[in-house]
């Protein structure tokens, strides 16, 4: 018998330093039980919740409702989560009132039918919302994710609760008539035992002093194997699914439990996270004789939180690149500009006969500058394409050699006196099936970058090659080159290396390239070298 109290005594600890709120009522509305957490959450002194109708605590406009929903649950009982969308709220002794989340679980104690309801208040989930500015869209989904992982936890807590209700009124009993509560206490017994066999998504476990099992109970108890252990004379060190060093830490915890302390940690078994709980727990005596271990599967409630830091994350890497978008174009624009209204008022004061060459220079160089700025936004609005996923390869089959020689006919009428290029491709024809509109995109920046970064007098080399796998493009310059340490950063947004800050750029177009041949199913790497040059390599197969 001392032993079957002594099991009562653990459900009792547990209802007692539950931190929801829970409440036991009865067919007519009546609570006959609450936890500490429930008064606190009402704002109620202790017992002063008991023989109350369950309606008193709700504000009047949802009474009505909240009654018939009693009435039909009484005669319909199941288990179910009440949650926000059913727009529930509690009136608190103050009057003040507050969103919350019920979960209802029917059971049977002394042959009366009762309902236990754990009570969750949900305001501070607005307030959370909130500080991460996350979409409504993702916030329906963090939403969601919680409210599940409040119904798991609300869900673990069901079973233990029974027991906590059933053995709770059999000792009151006892100090009445204790031949009536040792029967009672040899009913709950079973009826507890039961219960905790289907304790969810988690487990128990009750340690003695000498580290011994003297409970284990749960739903995860066989997922985990920890259904085969034999649970007589079986200690801390023949839990298989700890390693070494867990059972080491699992038994200092246990004695720091005895000893007085309530502990709170996380564990990983199996890509499996588990939220640990321990309470030391009291015998007739009140001498802490063993410890309670409540392991509770927050696996759901951790992909939740990270999934709401990538958000945030996410958020603020795109507020850095608007930043740095702005700046950039402001720098990038002003210079063409500048030019342009100085190259205007000179054509306005030499709008005289005779110097007409002078005025086409000044006209020239407006159309250069515009041409810069049209290459600008060009980048601008490539970029944003690719951010929202509208550029798609629209692949045909064409002469690469013939389609790279226009193209370089095209782009020497207007590099710079000094440079050039050179083409050592086959002397056949070359049939690929690439998208030619995103080739002539990467072929403009890569020889546009050659020709930016080389010093005059220099030769910029275009190499295309065949395999029986690949095609091969290669343009190699004689220029300034990349620095060794930034190299990494070479195909990010908006990167420049500090050897290029005095020249022209936007830092877009090499970005833009990277992304346009992963489009069309290719690589590219380079080599470089300070003041020697660059050379950039890109490969498609022939087989697309």
């Amino acid at each position: 018998m001392d032993k079957e109290l002594q099991g009562l005594e653990f459900f009792q600890d547990i209802f007692q330093s539950s931190v929801e709120g829970i409440l036991v009522v009865d067919s007519d509305g009546i609570i006959i039980k609450a936890n500490p957490a429930s008064e606190e959450l009402f704002g109620y002194k202790t017992r002063e919740l008991i023989t109350q109708k369950v309606e008193n605590l709700i504000p009047n406009k949802f009474k009505i409702n909240t009654k018939s929903h009693r009435e039909g649950y009484i005669v319909k009982p199941k288990t179910r989560t009440m949650s926000q969308n059913l727009d529930l709220w509690g009136l608190k002794k103050n009057g003040s009132q507050f969103p919350l989340e019920i979960s209802l679980t029917p059971t049977i104690i002394k042959q009366k039918q009762v309902v236990i309801a754990f009570i969750i208040d949900i305001s501070k989930r607005e307030e959370i919302e909130k500080k991460l500015h996350i979409s409504q869209t993702q916030l329906k989904t963090y939403s969601e994710e919680l409210e599940k992982e409040v119904t798991s936890r609300t869900s673990e807590l069901t079973t233990t609760v029974q027991k906590l209700v059933a053995s709770n009124l059999s000792l009151e009993d006892q100090m009445q008539e204790t031949q009536e509560a040792e029967k009672r206490a040899i009913a709950n017994k079973s009826l507890s035992s039961a219960i905790a066999k289907n304790f969810p998504h988690g487990f128990i476990i009750v340690f003695n002093l000498n580290f011994e099992i003297l409970l284990i109970e749960g739903q995860a108890i066989i997922p985990l194997g920890l259904d085969k252990m034999i649970f007589e004379d079986t200690t801390a060190d023949d839990i298989g699914i700890f390693s070494d060093k867990q059972k080491t830490k699992l038994k200092k915890d246990i004695l720091k439990t005895i000893a007085g302390e309530h502990l709170s940690f996380e564990i990983i078994y199996k890509n499996q996270y588990f939220s640990v709980n321990t309470t030391p727990l009291f015998n007739e005596q009140a001498i802490i004789s063993s410890s309670l271990f409540v392991y509770s599967n927050i696996t759901a409630q951790k992909k939740t939180e990270r999934d709401a830091k990538n958000a945030l994350k996410k958020e603020q890497e795109l507020n850095e690149l608007k930043s740095r978008f702005v700046s950039m174009a402001s720098h990038e624009f002003r210079t063409p500009l500048s030019a342009i209204q100085t190259s205007a008022i000179l054509i306005n004061k030499q709008n005289e006969i005779g110097k007409e060459p002078k005025l086409e220079k000044y006209v020239a160089q407006i159309m250069r500058n515009v041409k810069l700025m049209v290459v600008i936004l060009n980048d601008f609005l490539s970029l944003s394409k690719l951010e929202e996923g509208k550029v798609e390869a629209h692949k045909k089959v064409f002469d690469f050699i013939h389609f790279s020689k226009i193209f370089i006919e095209e782009v020497s009428t207007t590099k710079k006196i000094g440079k050039n290029i050179i083409l050592e491709a086959p002397d056949h024809p070359l049939l690929i099936n690439l998208d030619p509109k995103l080739m002539r995109t990467i072929l403009m920046n890569l020889i546009s970058n050659a020709i930016k970064y080389s010093p005059k007098n220099t030769d910029i080399h275009i190499k295309i090659e065949e395999s029986d796998a690949f095609v091969t493009l290669q343009v190699q310059d004689q220029g300034i080159g990349i620095p060794d340490d930034e190299q990494e950063k070479l195909f990010e947004r908006f990167f420049r290396a500090k050897n290029t800050q005095n020249i022209e750029g936007t830092g877009l177009g090499l970005n833009i390239v990277k992304q346009y041949v992963n489009l069309m199913d290719g690589t590219i790497d380079f080599t470089s070298e300070i003041n020697k040059g660059t050379t950039f390599l890109i490969k498609w197969p022939k087989t697309q």
